[in-house]
C-alpha cells in the first residue's frame, strides 16, 4: 500500500511540473506576439504591392528575435503600430548601415526600425511620430580608468579630458546633447562598425577607455554573463536629459497615405506626451 502511495506522489509531482513548465512558458512569450520575420523576403516584395519591409538589426534590449519572432523595447510598439493599422508588413534583419542606404536608395517601400531623427535623415525619408524614448545616456568606462570613479560626472567633463580615448559607433547619433558636445570639445576618438557588445570587449582589451550606449543597453550588457561586471564601471551624466526619442524611418515610395495611417496607430499607443 505505501509502495503505491509512493508511485502515485510521484505521477502527481511530475503531473505539476509539467504544468509549471507550461504555465513559465506562456508567462515568458506573453510579451512576444507573433511577429513574423522574413529573412530573405521574396524578390519584389517591397517593390510591388502594399507590403513594407521593416528592416532592423539585433540591438537587446532593443531589438531582439527569438526564431521566427521579433521583440523588444523599440520593435514591440512598432510591430504592434504596423499591425494596428492594418499595413502589410515584414521584418527584415539588416546591417544598420545599409539600413540607411536602402531607404535613401527609395527604390522599394521599405522602412527602419528605431532611429534618431537628424536633419541629414530627414533629407531622404519620411518619418513617423516617434515610438519610444531612451533613458538618458551613459558612458561605460574601463574599470582601471582612474579619472572617473562609478557615478555622476558632467558630459563636458568627461569629452573634454584629452587623456582618454572614445570608441564610436561608425554612422550613430548619440542624441542631440552627446552629439553636441563631441562636435564642441572634438575628443580622441576610435570608430567602429562593431555591435555594442563588440564595443565593450574592444574597451576591455584596452582599445579605447570608454564609449557611450543607453542605460538600457549598458545594464543589459552588463548583466550578461559574457561579460564580467567587474571589469567596466558606469558614469551617468547629471547633465543630460532623458534620452531621445527614436523613430520609423521609411522610404519616400511609402507614401503620406501609409505613414498617416502608421502615425495615427502610434499616437493610440503613447501613455506619454511625444513630439508631434
Amino acid at each position: 500500500m505505501r509502495r503505491s502511495s509512493v508511485k502515485i506522489l510521484v505521477v502527481v509531482c511530475c503531473l505539476a511540473m509539467v504544468a509549471l513548465t507550461y504555465l513559465a512558458r506562456s508567462w515568458v512569450y506573453r510579451g512576444r506576439p507573433p511577429w513574423p520575420v522574413d529573412p530573405d523576403p521574396p524578390e519584389g516584395v517591397g517593390e510591388a504591392g502594399e507590403t513594407v519591409v521593416i528592416h532592423y538589426h539585433l540591438r537587446p534590449p532593443f531589438y531582439m528575435r527569438d526564431g521566427n519572432r521579433v521583440y523588444g523595447l523599440v520593435l514591440q510598439p512598432i510591430a504592434t503600430a504596423f499591425a494596428n493599422a492594418g499595413i502589410p508588413h515584414v521584418f527584415r534583419e539588416t546591417p544598420a548601415r545599409r539600413q540607411l542606404e536602402i531607404i535613401a536608395a527609395n527604390e522599394d517601400k521599405s522602412c527602419a526600425a528605431g532611429w534618431f531623427k537628424t536633419a541629414e535623415r530627414e533629407s531622404f525619408s519620411l518619418y513617423s511620430l516617434p515610438v519610444y524614448r531612451d533613458k538618458p545616456f551613459v558612458a561605460v568606462f574601463r574599470a582601471d580608468v582612474t579619472q572617473f570613479a562609478e557615478g555622476e560626472a558632467t558630459l563636458d567633463r568627461v569629452l573634454a579630458d584629452g587623456r582618454l580615448t572614445l570608441l564610436v559607433k561608425e554612422g550613430y547619433s548619440y542624441g542631440r546633447q552627446v552629439d553636441e558636445g563631441l562636435r564642441r570639445h572634438e575628443p580622441r576618438r576610435l570608430a567602429t562598425t562593431g555591435e555594442n557588445r563588440d564595443i565593450l570587449r574592444m574597451i576591455e582589451h584596452g582599445r579605447a577607455d570608454y564609449s557611450f550606449m543607453t542605460e538600457e543597453e549598458a545594464m543589459d550588457l552588463l548583466g550578461s554573463p559574457q561579460l564580467a561586471r567587474e571589469k567596466f564601471k558606469v558614469v551617468h551624466f547629471a547633465d543630460i536629459d532623458s534620452g531621445g526619442w527614436r523613430y520609423v524611418i521609411c522610404s519616400r515610395m511609402v507614401g503620406a497615405t501609409t505613414m498617416a495611417r502608421l502615425d495615427e496607430a502610434i499616437r493610440n499607443l503613447h501613455s506619454e506626451e511625444a513630439p508631434r
